[in-house]
């Protein structure tokens, strides 16, 4: 394992296998700025699909390499932000997951109360030896002082933020805002608890001086998406409308079981308290119309140019043209190509390409579209990227594939 700088990428560092080991797999890409060494990172403790082990094996692998692999992008665990955690199994291996979680950290010397903010998502990995994949976002300062992190913990939601100040410009992460009411007996309906999540999404953001017109991504977990996802469109609207939003965020909408599970939906999101730092735009392509034309309230992507650095936030993107239209119903490889064709235009149009790439997930309708999805994107040019791959329902029951992407690029 070892650490490879990419000229021709234009990325400062970038790590590009970082586990030797032929029965695991995981990408680091690492990119330094002025200020910071951002870290994205993805882990499948298993790679093998002869190799049967059992999840607390699993888990405890991540844990343990996760310092070992930090150390080597020039950080450590005091610096993870954001873990998003994808489970073949709540039932049955949430209580390991805490537990293990638990110790690492506290081994780690890292307080309960700065812990990262912590996404908890069931989309079975399309390894079916593979019981998890992690994600994780850890930040190191450049310099003492170049990079503040403050940790917000809602009792109220059971919600972690985690709030980051570089180069004078504040981001807010929230993790797994969800709609479950209160009462344990009576969880509420679909529209019920997105409705609560929507309310609790402006209450947290309350506390931190801003509104929803604020938040730049959101990502939205909604359970048995076929036939929930037209309430959550009217929900989302309804909402938008009431607090005025009139720039759309870039958002995701997937299908996943969800942490408590009488959750049906949940939410993560992103904002900039201090959007004066910032240059702000909409992302466009001309082979995807404006998804807001057929009732859903998401840009296609999302450009936030900072002092230091230019993000780039891909929505959930699939194989639909510049009509809003699925196409290549029932063929998945042509799927996954205007699925790639879409997002590669939004990144030109921003002068990216697939290089700039920091971070995607991978939402396959069936596990066993993976290898050949691994085939298409060798063909396409994009390897060695942190890329998660599950098994996930898409908006439409007619889409096989979705995939979305962060992209950065730093400035020298």
């Amino acid at each position: 394992m070892s650490l490879a700088t990419s000229a021709a990428h234009s990325l400062p560092l970038r790590v590009e296998q970082p586990c030797s080991k032929e029965t695991c797999s995981g990408e680091v890409v690492a990119i330094e700025t002025r200020y910071a060494r951002e870290i994205y990172f993805r882990c499948a403790p298993v790679l093998s699909d002869h190799q049967d082990v059992d999840f607390e094996y699993q888990v405890r692998r991540f844990y343990q390499c996760l310092p070992r692999l930090l150390q080597q992008a020039g950080s450590d665990t005091s610096h993870v932000i954001l873990e998003r955690v994808f489970f073949e199994d709540f039932a049955g291996d949430m209580d390991t997951f805490q537990r293990v979680r638990a110790e690492a950290y506290y081994q780690a010397g890292i307080p309960e109360e700065e812990l990262p903010a912590t996404t908890y998502i069931q989309q079975p990995p399309c390894r079916r030896t593979q019981k998890l994949e992690m994600q994780i976002y850890a930040v190191a300062p450049k310099t003492p002082g170049s990079v503040s992190v403050r940790t917000i913990q809602d009792r109220a939601t059971g919600t972690t933020a985690k709030l980051l100040e570089i180069a004078g410009c504040q981001h807010l992460y929230i993790a797994d805002i969800n709609g479950v009411s209160n009462d344990k007996q009576d969880p509420g309906t679909f529209r019920q608890q997105s409705d609560r999540m929507f309310e609790k999404c402006a209450a947290l953001l309350a506390q931190h001086g801003i509104r929803f017109p604020d938040v730049l991504r959101t990502w939205c977990y909604l359970y048995d998406i076929d036939n929930t996802y037209a309430d959550f469109n009217l929900s989302r609207n309804a909402f938008f409308r009431r607090e005025g939003v009139q720039r759309l965020p870039a958002s995701t909408g997937i299908e996943a079981t969800l942490w408590p599970l009488q959750a049906q939906c949940s939410m993560d999101l992103y904002a900039v308290l201090n959007p004066e730092e910032a240059t702000i735009e909409l992302m466009h392509t001309p082979t995807l119309n404006e998804a807001a034309e057929y009732g859903s309230s998401f840009a296609r992507g999302m450009k936030v140019d900072l002092p230091d650095k230019t993000m780039l936030f891909i929505s959930g993107t699939a194989s639909i043209d510049e009509y809003g239209v699925t196409v290549h119903v029932g063929d998945v490889r042509k799927q996954m190509e205007r699925m790639l064709l879409n997002i590669r235009e939004l990144l030109q149009a921003q002068g990216a390409t697939f290089a700039n790439l920091t971070q995607a997930a991978s939402f396959l309708k069936r596990a066993e579209y993976l290898e050949l999805y691994e085939l298409v994107l060798e063909e396409w040019g994009i390897s060695k990227l942190p890329n998660t791959f599950v098994e996930a329902g898409v908006c439409r029951p007619e889409l096989l594939c979705e995939m979305e992407a962060i992209a950065v690029i730093p400035k020298h």
